[in-house]
């Protein structure tokens, strides 16, 4: 158990360095709780999708992989269960933590500013693939995007790898 904690820590960060433009943001802040409306939706894209085969580029369908529908079923159970689930970082490094009543307040009060939302990890194939939701907001607003992904490590680091259900505000 306490090396999926440290892996779910590892892939927070990850997540939380990774940066659309690293020049120009500057505080980042984080909720410690998904915002489970948000979720839900995704969660119901991929509930009603017969799929089991994802691609990680829909177009070029290059790399693929393919879920059984156990492994399905308790990623999105566990998802759904991560509504429930508080990060509790050992190292919250400069991070700012929100309130989910004071999002638009954070995002307003600088523009630079940037604020992600992530879930819980969900580990599936012996720890080497990870589910994750997350949602990264910038700008001085409610802009960014959303998706609910799977993710490798390469090199040490989580990337991600395929999307299952994604979105932009």
């Amino acid at each position: 158990m306490t090396s999926q904690t440290t892996e779910s820590e590892k892939l927070f960060w990850d997540l939380i360095d990774y940066k659309l433009n690293p020049d120009k943001f500057s505080d980042i802040g984080y909720l410690d709780k998904v915002d489970f409306g948000m979720l839900e939706y995704h969660l119901s894209n991929i509930k009603k999708d017969s799929t089991l085969k994802y691609y990680d580029n829909r177009i070029k369908k290059s790399d693929s992989i393919i879920l059984s529908i156990g492994e399905k079923k308790y990623l999105i159970s566990e998802l759904n269960a991560s509504e429930n689930y508080s990060w509790d970082l050992t190292d919250k490094k400069e991070l700012i933590k929100v309130e989910q009543k004071n999002i638009l307040e954070f995002l307003k009060a600088d523009k630079k500013r940037e604020l992600k939302i992530i879930s819980k990890p969900i580990f599936i194939r012996n720890g080497k693939v990870a589910c994750v939701f997350s949602v990264h907001l910038c700008c001085g607003h409610i802009y960014g995007y959303v998706s609910i992904s799977l993710y490798k490590k390469t090199n040490g680091k989580w990337e991600r790898w395929i999307r299952m259900s994604e979105g932009a505000f």
